[in-house]
């Protein structure tokens, strides 16, 4: 279980996020969305542990993340631009993180590279971005952490593999019982893959709740048009301004 309470982050002047409170249970894919800037990569950073909150704190399974006792092998972030090493090829990988993760699958590993149909002896460095990202996704899955943080991870993929990280993310949150976030500024995908949606505007989380509370709250209306109007982005602001 994710839970973040009365974080707030900064870089100098400028405030990222402020008295943000959310929490991700066992089995739930939650969905975060907001603009680019938002501030979605600073929190799932400081989720991760890769920043310290200037205030409040986030506990992964009862545990403080900036504490000792946290367990980083428990925990995968599928960053928006991933990291591999240098010339590495989907064996290469494997083989480092298979070293690092107790709970490291080889039988998950290969049926997802013929899911997402990699090459694993070709170089990382050839492979497009979107390429790059399901390599990503995949050693996420294949390390069966209870904690998955995923951002902006629809961002290069194709229809058909949106639909497939779709059901895999849903499938893998149930079926080990894990913590998943999802980040996107797509509101589309998140209503498809996500059980609970949160919503980052002007460095707070707006809203909060499962994405039935959204439509019950909004009646009849898309979350795209939810957000749009959460945003103050409308359509009918733009009317006239070439005329």
């Amino acid at each position: 279980m994710i839970e973040v309470a009365n974080v707030a982050k900064r870089f100098g002047a400028f405030t990222a996020l402020e008295g943000i409170t959310l929490s991700v249970a066992d089995g739930m894919v939650y969905g975060l969305v907001g603009y680019n800037g938002a501030g979605k990569t600073t929190l799932l950073k400081i989720i991760a542990g890769v920043y310290k909150p200037d205030a409040g704190e986030v506990h992964i399974d009862g545990v403080p993340m900036h504490s000792d006792r946290v367990s980083h092998d428990s925990l995968f972030i599928v960053a928006d631009e991933p990291y591999f090493l240098p010339q590495a090829t989907p064996e290469t990988m494997r083989s480092f993180y298979r070293g690092y993760y107790p709970h490291w699958s080889d039988d998950v590993y290969e049926r997802m590279l013929a899911l997402f149909g990699l090459d694993p002896m070709a170089k990382v460095t050839g492979f497009s971005k979107g390429m790059q990202r399901q390599l990503g996704i995949l050693l996420g899955f294949a390390t069966g952490v209870k904690t998955m943080l995923l951002d902006e991870s629809f961002d290069g993929l194709d229809l058909g593999k949106r639909n497939l990280l779709k059901r895999l993310l849903k499938t893998y949150a149930h079926e080990r019982g894990a913590s998943v976030i999802l980040s996107s500024h797509n509101l589309r995908e998140l209503e498809d893959a996500a059980d609970h949606l949160g919503m980052i505007k002007g460095c707070r989380l707006t809203f909060d709740g499962s994405v039935a509370d959204v439509h019950e709250q909004y009646p009849g209306s898309s979350l795209e048009e939810i957000f749009l109007s959460e945003g103050g982005n409308k359509v009918e602001d733009i009317h006239g301004i070439f005329a």
